[in-house]
C-alpha cells in the first residue's frame, strides 16, 4: 500500500491542535455560582460523555485527512508475451512402419505416435500441425494451439493399406505439403520434422526441389531416419542398410539437423533435443495495478462527522463550544 499524495498528512497536525483545544473546553456552559450549587449534586451520563461528539469529530476529520492523502492499493501481476512458432509434425505412414524395429511388440507407428504425442503437450504457446505421407500426403491437423485437438488426431493416425495404391515413401511430396502449410504462416520461426523408416520410391516431387523450397521459405527442417529394416540372412536376423543421404541433405539444406533413431528411447531424445532447440522466446512483464481506497474513507468520515452534528444538536447542546 502507498500513498498518492502524502503531502496532506501535514494537515493532522492542526487538526489535533483543534482537538485539543475542543476537547479541554468540552463541559456545560453555565455560569460559577450554579457552578458552586452545582458541584456537589452527582454527575450524569452527559456530562461523564460529553467528550464524545468532540472525539467523533477528530475520528472523522483525520479519515478525511487520510483520504486526501490517497490510499491505494495495488495487485502486481505479470504477463508473458510470446513469439511463437508454427511447427509441421511429418510422420510416414507407409506400411513399413507396421515393423516393430523400434521396440518389441509395438509396431513402429504406435512408438512415433507417443513419442510426438509427448512433443506436442510441452508446445503450448505454439501451433503445431500433422501431416502424414506414404505415397501421398494427408493432412492429419492443421496447424492449431488446440493442444487437446492435436492430441486426438495424433492418435487415429493409422498406416495405409496394404498393397494399395497409397503404399511408398513420398518424402518429396510430404515435405511440400507441409512447406504449403507454413508459407503463409507469420511465425517468428517455421519449423518442419520430417521422421520417415525408409528412402523416397515415388519422386512426385524430387526431395531436392522440395527442400530448396523450404529454404526459399525461411522453414527449418529436422529430419529423423527411424526404425531397422531387419532379415534373415544365414540363420541371423541382418539389418538392410539405410541410405541416409537424401535426408541427411534436406537438412542441410534448410538449417535444420538429421538423427538417426534404431530403438524407441534415441527416438524420444531426439524429439526432446528437437523441443530444446525450438523453443519460443518468452518475456515476463510484470506491472502493478493500483486501487484508491479514499472512497472507503469518506464514507465513514461523512457518517461520524453527521453523528457529532446531530449529538451536539441535541443531547450535548450545552456543550456546544
Amino acid at each position: 500500500m502507498i500513498l498518492g499524495d502524502p503531502w496532506f498528512l501535514l494537515l493532522l497536525l492542526p487538526l489535533l491542535v483543534l482537538a485539543f483545544r475542543r476537547l479541554r473546553r468540552a463541559r456545560p456552559a453555565i455560569d460559577a455560582g450554579s457552578e458552586y450549587v452545582l458541584a456537589d449534586l452527582p454527575s450524569t451520563w452527559r456530562t461523564r460523555t460529553a467528550w464524545l461528539p468532540g472525539a467523533l469529530s477528530l475520528l472523522g476529520g483525520v479519515l478525511i485527512v487520510v483520504a486526501l492523502a490517497r490510499p491505494m492499493v495495488g495487485r502486481e501481476e505479470s504477463r508473458v508475451l510470446s513469439e511463437g512458432i508454427d511447427i509441421m509434425l511429418v510422420v510416414d505412414t507407409s506400411t513399413s512402419m507396421l515393423d516393430d524395429s523400434l521396440l518389441a511388440g509395438t509396431t513402429n507407428l504406435d512408438v512415433v505416435k507417443a513419442v510426438v504425442a509427448d512433443f506436442a503437450k510441452g508446445r503450448k504457446d505454439d501451433r503445431v500441425g500433422l501431416l502424414s505421407f506414404a505415397g501421398f500426403p494427408r493432412t492429419e491437423c492443421p496447424l492449431t494451439l488446440d493442444m487437446g485437438g492435436l492430441l486426438t488426431r495424433i492418435g487415429d493416425v493409422k498406416c495405409v493399406s496394404k498393397n494399395s495404391e497409397e503404399d511408398g515413401t513420398a518424402i518429396g511430396v510430404g515435405l511440400a505439403q507441409a512447406a504449403r502449410k507454413l508459407k503463409d504462416s507469420d511465425a517468428k520461426s517455421k519449423v518442419i520434422v520430417l521422421l520417415t523408416d525408409g528412402e523416397e520410391t515415388r519422386f512426385t516431387i524430387d526431395p531436392a526441389e522440395a527442400a530448396r523450397l523450404c529454404h526459399t521459405l525461411g522453414i527449418r527442417v529436422y529430419t529423423i531416419g527411424a526404425g531397422r529394416q531387419l532379415y534373415p540372412r544365414g540363420g541371423m536376423i541382418a539389418e538392410k542398410p539405410f541410405d541416409t543421404t537424401l535426408l541427411e541433405q534436406i537438412a542441410a539444406e534448410t538449417g535444420g539437423r538429421f538423427w538417426r533413431a534404431r530403438d524407441a528411447e534415441t527416438l524420444a531424445s531426439i524429439y526432446a533435443e528437437i523441443d530444446t532447440l525450438e523453443r519460443t522466446q518468452r518475456q515476463d512483464v510484470r506491472y502493478t495495478d493500483w486501487d484508491d481506497l479514499y472512497p472507503w474513507l469518506l464514507l465513514p468520515a461523512t457518517i461520524l462527522l453527521a453523528l457529532e452534528l446531530l449529538l451536539r444538536r441535541g443531547p450535548y447542546l450545552e456543550f456546544a463550544a
